[in-house]
């Protein structure tokens, strides 16, 4: 008893545990689009000059602008 847990219980107490996590994967960041891009740099830009107008405004000229971009 002076020795406390004996090595094999240890081992299996471990294997126990390592059984039980689950595995940590990396998540695959997915690629963002050139429109979504170009929408949030127009919209940034516009909360920054109109801070107090709506978001839905806002939203409604970004996107106008994001498509009149995109056509050229």
């Amino acid at each position: 008893m002076a020795q406390g847990v004996p090595p094999l219980a240890i081992d299996a107490a471990i294997g126990a545990v390592e059984a039980v996590e689950p595995t940590i994967e990396r998540t695959v960041k997915r690629k963002v689009g050139r429109y979504q891009r170009a929408f949030g740099r127009h919209l940034k830009a516009l909360k920054k000059k109109h801070p107090r107008s709506q978001i839905g405004n806002l939203m409604k000229r970004a996107h106008r602008m994001t498509r009149k971009e995109m056509k050229k």
